[in-house]
């Protein structure tokens, strides 16, 4: 359901980009999916957090964002690229009563948007051929937290929380992609790439509870999103309008 809403939301880009704008240049609408992995080198592998007898591990699992994005030409090899995506972060979570043999496996899923903005230079390498290199920023809203609990044996309840603070819902993270495309008239723009992106603020707060009866502990701690991403891109084929925005001529 969300997929579909944003598509809904992204598609009437569609009409409006797919034209030359005021500098001459063209401008492409397409469609951006991206397989996120963690790095440990990023801070964002395994996380530890425990309270007396309760020890939970946090791992990173692979994610995906999917979105609409749409580049504004400045010359023939400068351009600016922003867009709208679904963010969609998984994460492994093993719980353990360190005093008896009790453990649980659990999987949280954590949702936000991005509103990328980045600055795109291009190489071309042939006539078709042309390596990429960007720089930029994102905006991240993070609309609600999310939980998952579990209660083995009846009597014992695990309860795992990704607490998103009511004046924490937006975040900024800073990214740097590099990859090649293939540009054709007829066929459109086919980009194959990686990204590194650093989140400035924690994605949530892990809240992980353990209760049976009158006992329970609560172990939290903040966890990092960081990460690296493998990046598909697929921009429409467009037709050259008749005549530009802005004429060029004589003031009138």
């Amino acid at each position: 359901m969300r997929l579909l809403l944003l598509f809904c939301v992204v598609s009437p880009l569609l009409i409006w980009s797919q034209a030359y704008n005021q500098l001459g240049k063209p401008n492409y609408f397409g469609f951006h999916y991206r397989h996120i992995a963690p790095m440990q080198q990023m801070q964002s592998g395994l996380q530890k957090f425990s309270d007396s007898v309760l020890q939970t591990n946090l791992t990173p699992t692979d994610g995906y964002t999917f979105g609409g994005v749409l580049r504004y030409g400045l010359t023939d090899l400068i351009s600016l690229e922003t867009g709208l995506y679904y963010n969609q972060r998984n994460f492994s979570i093993n719980s353990t009563r360190t005093d008896s043999a009790l453990s649980v496996a659990q999987r949280l899923r954590f949702v936000q948007f991005e509103i990328p903005i980045q600055g795109n230079i291009g190489i071309q390498l042939s006539r078709s051929i042309f390596a990429n290199a960007a720089l930029g920023a994102a905006i991240l809203y993070k609309p609600s937290s999310v939980a998952t609990y579990v209660n083995p044996s009846d009597k014992h309840e695990f309860r795992q929380v990704g607490l998103v603070e009511i004046n924490k819902k937006l975040g900024f993270d800073f990214r740097a992609s590099i990859g090649f495309e293939y540009r054709n008239k007829k066929l459109g723009v086919y980009y194959l790439g990686a990204t590194a992106f650093v989140q400035v603020q924690p994605a949530f707060v892990l809240l992980s509870q353990y209760r049976f009866e009158n006992f329970s502990q609560t172990a939290y701690g903040e966890v990092n999103a960081s990460g690296f991403g493998l990046d598909f891109k697929y921009f429409i084929p467009y037709t050259r309008p008749g005549r530009l925005i802005f004429q060029q001529g004589p003031i009138e």
